[in-house]
């Protein structure tokens, strides 16, 4: 079953988000991953929720997705997160 990471974005400084995405967009693959969603042009359609960047990838399974969060190759990107970037990230298993 798919699991799709979905992340609300605070850009915080973008000389060091250029740093993180260098770091990160290609860590996806090994573990299946690959992007939906990447800060295109955000619409509210309902309710308060008004996030300026949103980010979806989609991993083909809950587990893929955990070994990639906690891979390597992505700890260098997280070292950088901080300086980046604040986000709420949250993983959810697609319908069966």
């Amino acid at each position: 079953m798919s699991a799709f990471l979905i992340c609300d974005v605070e850009v915080k400084n973008g000389d060091k988000l250029k740093e993180y995405l260098s770091l990160s967009e290609h860590t996806l693959a090994p573990y299946g991953g690959k992007f939906h969603a990447q800060a295109g042009k955000v619409e509210s359609v309902e309710g308060t929720w008004n996030p300026n960047v949103i980010i979806i990838a989609e991993f083909p399974t809950m587990d893929k997705a955990k070994e990639w969060y906690n891979s390597e190759e992505y700890a260098k990107a997280l070292k950088v997160k901080p300086e980046a970037l604040d986000r709420n990230m949250i993983l959810v298993d697609g319908l069966k």
